[in-house]
C-alpha cells in the first residue's frame, strides 16, 4: 500500500529539461547584471569623467563693410600664418586714392602759383629774412607735398600688387590642370614683377623724400630760430598747409580701409569652418570662416558638484584618450569654473538627459598625441 501511495519519481533528463528551461536563464541574467555592476563599479573607479581635447579657434571677420571678392581657401585647408584667406572688393577705395592723387597735383600746382607770387612780392619788400622765411616754407611744404604723392602713388601700387599676386596664386593650380598656358601664366607673372619694381622704386624714392622734408624742416626751424622775434605762418601758405593735412589725413584713412579689405590668418592650421561666400557683403565683425590651430592646447572635463568643490588649480588628474584607454598620463588643473553650467549635449549620457557639472581646464599632454575634439577619460588623482 505505501508503495502505491509514493509519488512517481521525475526522470533525471526531465529535472535537466526543467532545470534549464525554469532557473538556468534568471541564473546567466543574474550573472551578466552583476558583472556588468563590477565593470561599471570599476570604470568608475579607474575614470570618472569625460573630457574633450579643446584647440585654439581663430574667428577670421570683416572689420569694414564690403563686398567678399575672394575666397582663397575651402572647408579644411591648409594655411600658413599670414596667408590670405579672404580679399574684399578694393574697387571704391581704389577709386579715392585716384581722386586723392589727384587733388595732391592741384595742391602742387597751388603751391608753385604761391612761389611765383612770393618771387614777385619779394622784389617790393625790404627785409631780406623774409624772403628767406618763405623760400624756406615752400621748399618744406614742396617736399612735404612731394613725399604725399609718393604715399598715394604707393597706395596704389598695393593694390595692383595684390590684385596681380592673388590672380599669380590662382593661376599655378589653373595651370597644372591645362585651364591656361605657359604664356598666359609667364604674363601675369611679368606684370606682377614689373609692379614690384614700380612699388620698390616709389619706396626709394619716399624714403628720400621724406629725409629731404626733414632737413628742409630743420633748416626753416633754425632760421626761425635766429630771428630776433618769431614769425608767424605767411598768410598765403596757411590755406595751402591747411589743404595738405586734410588730404594727408585722408589718404592715411584710405590705406586704413585697405588694409582691413585683406584678411589673413593668424596662425598655421586648418579651416574649420567657413559662412560666407564670394560676393556676399558682410558688415563690421561679421563671422567669415574659422581656422582651427591643429595643437590641443588644453582639455575641458565637467565635474560633478562634490568633485568640483575639491578641484583647485595644480589639483593633480589622470588622462586617457577614450579610444586608447590603456595609455594613461598625469596631468593637472589649470582654471576652474565659478559655477554649475550645462554639459556640452555630446557628453550627455542619455541624449534627452541634460547633465550639469563644473568645468575644469586641464593642461593638455603632448604625449597622448590627441586629435582636437578627442573625448577622453578624466579622474582627480588621489594626493
Amino acid at each position: 500500500m505505501d508503495e502505491q501511495l509514493r509519488p512517481i519519481e521525475t526522470p533525471f533528463p526531465q529535472r535537466v529539461a526543467d532545470f534549464k528551461r525554469r532557473y538556468l536563464p534568471l541564473i546567466v541574467w543574474s550573472a551578466a547584471a552583476l558583472a556588468c555592476v563590477v565593470m561599471l563599479t570599476g570604470r568608475a573607479t579607474r575614470f570618472e569623467y569625460i573630457g574633450l581635447a579643446g584647440s585654439m579657434q581663430y574667428e577670421i571677420s570683416a572689420s569694414t563693410t564690403g563686398q567678399i571678392d575672394v575666397l582663397l581657401v575651402d572647408l579644411y585647408d591648409s594655411v600658413e600664418a599670414g596667408d590670405v584667406v579672404a580679399k574684399l572688393d578694393d574697387t571704391e577705395l581704389a577709386a579715392r586714392i585716384e581722386r586723392s592723387r589727384a587733388t595732391i597735383r592741384q595742391l602742387g600746382s597751388e603751391l608753385n602759383a604761391t612761389r611765383l607770387q612770393f618771387v614777385a612780392s619779394n622784389k617790393l619788400d625790404e627785409a631780406s629774412w623774409t624772403n628767406d622765411l618763405r623760400r624756406f616754407q615752400t621748399d618744406e611744404e614742396d617736399r612735404r607735398l612731394a613725399g604725399l604723392e609718393l604715399r598715394a602713388s604707393i597706395a596704389s601700387d598695393e593694390i595692383q600688387l595684390e590684385r596681380l599676386a592673388l590672380e599669380l596664386q590662382r593661376a599655378g593650380p589653373l595651370l597644372e590642370s591645362g585651364l591656361i598656358d605657359q604664356a598666359e601664366h609667364d604674363s601675369i607673372r611679368l606684370l606682377h614683377g614689373e609692379a614690384r619694381a614700380g612699388m620698390d622704386e616709389n619706396r626709394v624714392l619716399l624714403s628720400q623724400t621724406e629725409s629731404e622734408y626733414r632737413t628742409a624742416k630743420l633748416r626753416r626751424q633754425a632760421f626761425e630760430e635766429s630771428l630776433p622775434s618769431l614769425p608767424g605762418t605767411e598768410p598765403l601758405l596757411q590755406p595751402l598747409q591747411a589743404a595738405i593735412e586734410v588730404e594727408n589725413q585722408r589718404l592715411l584713412e584710405i590705406q586704413s580701409r585697405y588694409s582691413a579689405t585683406i584678411l589673413r590668418s593668424p596662425v598655421t592650421g586648418q579651416v574649420s569652418n567657413i559662412l560666407a561666400r564670394r560676393g556676399q557683403t558682410v558688415v563690421p565683425g561679421e563671422l567669415i570662416l574659422t581656422i582651427t590651430d591643429g595643437t590641443v592646447t588644453e582639455i575641458l572635463a565637467y565635474l560633478d558638484e562634490a568633485d568640483g568643490q575639491r578641484a583647485r588649480a595644480n589639483t593633480p588628474v589622470l588622462v586617457a584618450s577614450l579610444s586608447r584607454p590603456e595609455k594613461v598620463a598625469e596631468s593637472f588643473v589649470i582654471r576652474v569654473a565659478p559655477d554649475i553650467e550645462l554639459l556640452p549635449e555630446r557628453m550627455w549620457r542619455a541624449p534627452t538627459a541634460p547633465e550639469y557639472g563644473r568645468a575644469v581646464v586641464i593642461a593638455a599632454v603632448p604625449s597622448l598625441n590627441l586629435t582636437p575634439g578627442e573625448l577622453l577619460n578624466v579622474r582627480l588623482a588621489k594626493n
